[in-house]
């Protein structure tokens, strides 16, 4: 399936959408990409893969083994890891939700929100959070699931990358569990599907971290206006967005 055919096929299963959406990060959008969506497409799911396959395989620094974010990222790394016969691991969610939630509640009574009898049992709480470390309560104390051996190269998988907060997680995380099994691994680049184009590669690059994109959302308008399968409006509504979006960045 050539790159057309791929983005012809995302847009007529619905993962590319138009219209007015607020994104996780509470920016306006006149577009939408809802990759979470492909498990309920395999053919598509494995054309997917095979694409970020060969842009891994072709990459400088190859790695050997993947990780997952999950949702959307974690079933386009499993696939992409039976197209190039490489072993998948992945990131949990409950960490990066236990240090948010005591980051929200210490928040709220810094502004006053809690009465002064309660906020003892809510610092007690942000503690025990915190005494966690971002583990799970109940028996799991992993930051990553899956084999991980000392001087793996790995390579992170997603979906869609905006700002690349959860691919810096997804990073913390993989460190994170290395250091608890006490060995050293090295993160060779984030391999996503499709780059937004809002500041994501560039937070990367400041860490040194490469990101590897099967398209652009330029690249995917022009695809869709050439095709003819969106009209001139939608499409000059979305380009200047994403003109406004690059001009952001580079402030």
């Amino acid at each position: 399936m050539s790159k057309l055919e791929l983005v012809t096929k995302l847009y007529e299963i619905g993962a590319i959408k138009f219209g007015d959406f607020i994104l996780k990060s509470g920016k306006k959008s006149p577009y939408y990409i809802d990759l979470r969506i492909l498990p309920s497409y395999p053919r598509i799911l494995v054309e997917v893969g095979k694409i970020i396959g060969e842009i891994i395989e072709a990459s400088i620094d190859k790695p050997n083994r993947l990780c997952g974010i999950p949702m959307a990222g974690l079933a386009i790394a499993n696939i992409v890891g039976v197209e190039i016969d490489t072993p998948v691991l992945y990131t949990r969610k409950e960490p990066i939700i236990y240090i948010d939630l005591a980051r929200k509640i210490r928040n709220l009574i810094q502004e006053g929100k809690y009465r002064q009898e309660e906020i003892q049992g809510v610092e007690k709480a942000i503690n025990t959070i915190e005494e966690l470390s971002g583990l799970k309560t109940h028996g799991i104390t992993t930051y990553a699931d899956g084999i991980i051996q000392n001087g793996d190269r790995i390579g992170i998988v997603d979906d869609v990358i905006t700002t690349a907060d959860s691919k810096l997680e997804a990073r913390n995380l993989i460190m994170l569990e290395a250091k608890r099994r006490n060995i050293k691994v090295s993160v060779t680049g984030v391999y996503v599907l499709i780059d937004r184009e809002q500041g994501g590669k560039e937070a990367l690059q400041q860490e040194r971290i490469p990101l590897y994109a099967a398209f652009t959302v330029t690249e995917i308008m022009n695809f869709l206006y050439e095709a003819g399968l969106i009209d001139s409006k939608k499409y000059e509504t979305v380009m200047a967005y994403i003109v406004s979006e690059k001009a952001k960045v580079k402030r």
